[in-house]
């Protein structure tokens, strides 16, 4: 079946809409791509700048302690365990601390 002069008359008449429906189809793939990649950076952006849920703390409480209420010597309890605990990870090597060194200050001379 040939192709007849008056089938190419409409087909050229159509061919312009058809370019146009082939263009929209072949740049809407761009497009939703674009939508989606500016969806993730706003969403990005918003959990980057929103505050975000505090966990469980280890405790399991989930409070947190006020540090006017707690004991002003718990630092010093603190240092006593750290030192217990680096006499005993020495396996009994003995640590010496002279009661005088750093308790006087020599301004003679």
């Amino acid at each position: 079946m040939s192709i007849q002069p008056i089938d190419l008359q409409t087909l050229f008449a159509h061919l312009h809409s058809v370019g146009k429906e082939q263009a929209i189809l072949k740049d809407a793939a761009v497009l939703q791509q674009e939508a989606q990649g500016s969806e993730l950076v706003k969403e990005t952006q918003h959990r980057d700048k929103s505050v975000n849920e505090a966990g469980e703390m280890e405790d399991g409480t989930g409070k947190v302690e006020d540090r006017k209420n707690r004991n002003p010597h718990s630092g010093e309890e603190k240092s006593k365990k750290k030192n217990q605990e680096e006499e005993n990870d020495g396996e009994g090597r003995q640590i010496y601390e002279d009661p005088d060194i750093g308790n006087n200050i020599d301004i003679s001379g």
